[in-house]
């Protein structure tokens, strides 16, 4: 049983983790030698402070994986942030969460800042002299995110927030020492983190992919490790999912896909069930905030086609609206509102700020409390959730509401669409308009007009985006989800 995220280093050093852990194509190996002769080595390069937030880059290497359980052991709070982020940025972050060092592959590197008395961190009310002892209450993680705003905020997430959301999640994916994962995503991010946390907990096998994500390397990724389990984020189930028609690829190891960071395309669901009979696909939907909140069971994949599922297990999710911040009333089966949910797995806060981003509702005691989270959802008779876009992604066009995910779910239906996102705009009259991006598989002229007149014909006049663009290669962030804030500069800039 695990009490705090330290207990996972301790299970993979004294040799009672049975899992396993390579990097490809590299193959190289992460064990029980390697992690106790490198945390040696860090033990002697650095003395941590309990409770000290320590930025660690994310490449994928052993000595990032050893670096982040060892720093847990030590009671210090990891920072993870991208390897190829430049030196302004992390500064700004270490600025932000008041860190003094940072550790690149293994490298420890003090960070020269000078805090001055408004960025002084708070002293604790409790001066203690003795060891102190980590315990679930603790910080384990500042994970910065842009979130909607473009301003990074750190959101802290405790042992027991980690803790509580690994458990929930692997059990309704039944992870268990037969499985092999296949981490695409970047360790920074926590759906990426989490997949290590799953191997060491869970007894997995888990193989980190060493490259720049490319569909056709991912493939033969899967056959040379035989992947049980692939993560994806919707871009990367899109791209694979062509390559396998193509190649007419089986993949006769995978049994489970899941996804999160956006919606998956219903055409893209229908193609992989179609092209890989022993598939389950796991549709989600979460936030940083609380990690997880919702998942489509696979049995319902068809059945409740466009649906991110069901609250997690150990999570209550409700739609409400509300008049005003003190009353919120729930929505009946249909109506559209915002989504909140109650959980162990809800942050602590962000660091240094009070609900900068989604928002914290306090109840009845400590730990009754809700998470706006800014998203506008609705449910149907049977008690499953259907997401519709960001409450401040809401288009007013012409006295329309607008809600970007249902129609942009509803254009990535036809056949010829890889990928659309669709932004505010303002018109040449400074009204407020829907701006359509698309990424056509095949993009000429002929087939733009196609798309424009099944695009008539398909979506009601009134919510129909009224500015449409066509681009060869839509735009993603580190993490591959489609970057809407660049393409809303784009036409600022235009």
């Amino acid at each position: 049983m695990l009490f705090t995220l330290a207990d996972l280093f301790n299970k993979a050093i004294s040799n009672q983790w049975q899992g396993k852990i390579n990097f490809y194509p590299s193959y190289k190996l992460l064990n029980s030698h390697f992690l106790k002769a490198f945390s040696s080595q860090l033990s002697n390069a650095i003395q941590v402070d309990f409770g000290e937030r320590i930025l660690v880059t994310d490449e994928v290497t052993p000595q990032t994986i050893t670096t982040i359980l060892w720093l847990w052991s030590q009671g210090a709070v990891v920072v993870p942030v991208r390897h190829n982020m430049n030196q302004d940025a992390i500064n700004k972050i270490a600025l932000d969460c008041h860190a003094k060092r940072f550790i690149r592959n293994g490298q420890v590197t003090n960070i020269p800042l000078d805090y001055n008395q408004s960025n002084l961190e708070h002293h604790s009310k409790f001066e203690c002299h003795s060891q102190r002892r980590l315990c679930g209450a603790d910080l384990a993680l500042i994970i910065y995110t842009s979130g909607s705003t473009g301003k990074p905020k750190g959101i802290m997430l405790s042992h027991a927030n980690v803790i509580t959301a690994m458990y929930s999640i692997g059990n309704y994916l039944e992870l268990n020492e037969q499985e092999h994962i296949l981490c695409l995503s970047p360790l920074s991010f926590d759906y990426g983190l989490y997949q290590l946390l799953f191997s060491l907990n869970f007894d997995c096998h888990l193989t980190l992919f060493e490259n720049d994500f490319h569909p056709i390397k991912v493939l033969k990724a899967i056959e040379d490790n035989q992947i049980t389990l692939l993560p994806v984020v919707p871009a990367m189930a899109s791209a694979l999912s062509k390559m396998i028609q193509v190649f007419k690829k089986p993949l006769p190891s995978l049994i489970k896909l899941t996804n999160t960071g956006g919606h998956l395309a219903e055409d893209t669901v229908k193609s992989l069930t179609h092209s890989l009979s022993n598939l389950n696909i796991y549709a989600m939907y979460g936030l940083t905030e609380c990690k997880r909140a919702l998942y489509l069971p696979p049995k319902d994949s068809i059945r409740k086609l466009g649906s991110v599922g069901i609250p997690i297990p150990g999570l209550e999710a409700k739609i409400f609206t509300s008049k005003n911040t003190s009353h919120f009333k729930e929505v009946d089966q249909g109506e559209i509102g915002e989504l909140f949910i109650r959980s162990a797995t809800l942050m602590q806060g962000y660091y240094g700020l009070a609900n900068a981003g989604a928002s914290i509702l306090n109840g009845h005691y400590r730990d009754d409390n809700w998470l706006a989270t800014g998203d506008l959802f609705s449910q149907d008779n049977e008690g499953y959730f259907y997401f519709k876009g960001r409450s401040k992604d809401l288009i007013k066009q012409a006295g329309f509401c607008l809600y970007p995910a249902e129609l942009e779910a509803k254009i990535e239906r036809h056949s010829n669409v890889h990928l659309t996102a669709i932004v505010p705009h303002n018109d040449r009259f400074g009204d407020e308009i829907a701006c359509l991006y698309v990424q056509l598989n095949q993009n000429n002229k002929m087939q733009q007009d196609n798309f424009k007149l099944w695009l008539q014909t398909t979506i009601d006049t009134s919510y129909c985006p009224r500015e449409i663009k066509f681009i060869d290669t839509m735009a993603l962030t580190e993490n591959s989800k489609v970057d809407k804030q660049k393409l809303m500069l784009n036409l600022s800039e235009a």
